[in-house]
């Protein structure tokens, strides 16, 4: 898949996988609300930002909707299932947050979740979470810097680029509004700073349970 499959390029797997990444961070935002008094702002904002960044890539752009074939302008979809891969490193928090409830604070257990959760986060939140919207700038840039982009010809279904591109089959041009660009990468450099800060917040909450580790890096 080229450069302009991965900004207008759709088909049913990225779409069922970012929908159910919507839902799950739907539930999120729910949570973040009712227990807004223990998850804090930290988890409201980043609900708010995933839905954002997770739903603006099912924004529907064009004028006509006489059709809905014609109609659909989908957007970074390729990219919206790659950014999912970021929760990779939530079960492991999940896992963390159990072992102080069931009195297994410190335990060996813990020191490894916490090290493959560290490790998780770091590969997954940060290194690729990072990655990932660097290619999607490169992407933004080079679709407003190239002028009068065409969808790929192709004679009828059957193939990738059918697969891809059939919902913009109603169309001579590719565009791209300025506007949902600009949304699409401000939500993720967001989310990508919180990650940053959670990155310090959760090494401190694994050292603080293990006082020997903590004396060692001090």
């Amino acid at each position: 898949m080229d450069w302009t499959g991965r900004i207008w390029g759709y088909t049913g797997a990225l779409g069922l996988v970012q929908a159910f990444a919507m839902g799950c961070f739907l539930w999120d935002l729910m949570a973040s609300v009712v227990h807004f008094d223990i998850l804090g702002w930290g988890l409201l904002i980043h609900a708010i930002y995933a839905i954002l960044a997770v739903g603006i890539g099912f924004v529907i752009l064009g004028s006509n909707f006489t059709n809905i074939w014609d109609a659909q302008r989908l957007f970074a979809n390729y990219y919206g299932q790659n950014f999912v891969l970021d929760e990779l490193s939530t079960p492991f928090l999940n896992i963390h947050w159990f072992f102080d409830k069931l009195n297994m604070t410190g335990s060996k257990a813990q020191l490894y979740n916490g090290t493959i959760l560290l490790s998780t986060f770091l590969s997954c939140r940060l290194v690729w979470g990072i990655y990932q919207p660097a290619k999607l700038y490169q992407d933004v840039w080079r679709a407003f810097h190239t002028p009068n982009i065409s969808v790929p010809e192709f004679k009828g279904p059957g193939g990738l680029e059918w697969d891809v591109f059939r919902f913009s089959r109603g169309s001579e041009e590719l565009t791209l509004p300025i506007w949902l660009a600009w949304g699409y990468l401000g939500t993720n450099t967001i989310l990508t700073l919180l990650n940053i800060y959670w990155f310090k917040q959760m090494i401190s909450a694994v050292l603080r349970r293990f006082p020997k580790i903590d004396e060692v890096t001090q």
